[in-house]
């Protein structure tokens, strides 16, 4: 599986979303595109690790929840209890039983999502104005593994909901593991503050916006930001055959109709800003990965 490279302007976004604002969200499932940013969700160099789908949905007739989960098999004990935590975190952080029983804790979560559903439709019932007539409130969690190269695996997260209001959200995130005891893989890999690393992001962000300057590029922006002009995606670096994906959220630097800014910036380009650690997982331990220092 490929990623699709195909530049995606702003108003097939735009269109995508006038959908997402009726409420109406593309089916999601393995090896399928995730969201609107086209990115396949299976992005693999190699393909050792192996995945079993769980699956647990749960309707109330005005609420849904849904959570679909794929688990690692034959990864290893700390890269397992690795991965197995961060989805127990972004699901809610409240789980307390055993993370090794994937089905329970999903299970757990899906019961306690359509719970916090069911107390939005009783707190708007006692609103003035009263509840949304006719509207289904939903929230659907997707979790898969998105790359996998010899020493990193990257796990996908999506998750579209409507509680309410004009229209529904998706989100998009993941995080990349050191495969060798599953470490999480932030920033800090990288040095950031270089000269060059900042240009990289806005010269990405304007040819997402489709813009020149960088005036131009910040009136596209929530915020007049003097410096940084662009500021990191609180999502982490993904890790992809392709290089680092930058993937920012709805509302985190532009306006809901902009979509979710995302960019890949090559491992070529990221050489100069690579900490050993970066180094490693992308080129192995071996005198060859003390070549890209330029």
């Amino acid at each position: 599986f490929v990623e699709d490279q195909s530049v995606f302007t702003m108003n097939q976004y735009r269109s995508i979303l006038t959908f997402l604002g009726l409420g109406i969200i593309t089916a999601m499932n393995a090896c399928t595109v995730m969201s609107v940013n086209k990115i396949d969700i299976c992005d693999i160099m190699v393909d050792t690790i192996k995945v079993v789908k769980d699956s647990v949905g749960l309707d109330s007739g005005i609420c849904h929840a849904e959570v679909v989960s794929y688990t690692l098999k034959n990864a290893g004990k700390a890269l397992t209890n690795s991965v197995n935590e961060w989805t127990s975190e972004i699901l809610g952080n409240s789980y307390t039983g055993n993370y090794s029983d994937s089905k329970k804790m999903i299970t757990y979560y899906v019961n306690e999502t359509l719970r916090s559903l069911q107390e939005i439709v009783v707190e708007d019932a006692e609103e003035p104005e009263g509840p949304e007539g006719g509207l289904s409130l939903f929230r659907n969690f997707y979790i898969s593994k998105m790359s996998e190269g010899k020493s990193y695996l990257t796990m996908s997260f999506s998750c579209d909901e409507f509680i309410g209001g004009c229209h529904g959200l998706l989100t998009q995130s993941g995080v990349t593991f050191r495969k060798s005891d599953g470490r999480r893989i932030g920033w800090d890999v990288f040095f950031t503050y270089r000269d060059g690393f900042e240009e990289l992001m806005t010269d990405s962000l304007k040819a997402y916006f489709g813009v020149d300057t960088d005036e131009e590029l910040r009136s596209q922006l929530l915020k007049d930001n003097e410096y940084p002009l662009v500021p990191l995606p609180r999502c982490g670096p993904l890790f992809t055959t392709k290089g680092v994906l930058f993937q920012y959220q709805s509302y985190e630097i532009t306006c809901y109709a902009n979509g979710m800014p995302y960019f890949i910036l090559p491992y070529e380009q990221l050489k100069p800003y690579m900490t050993e650690t970066a180094r490693r997982l992308v080129f192995g331990h071996s005198a060859q990965s003390k070549n890209f220092s330029k």
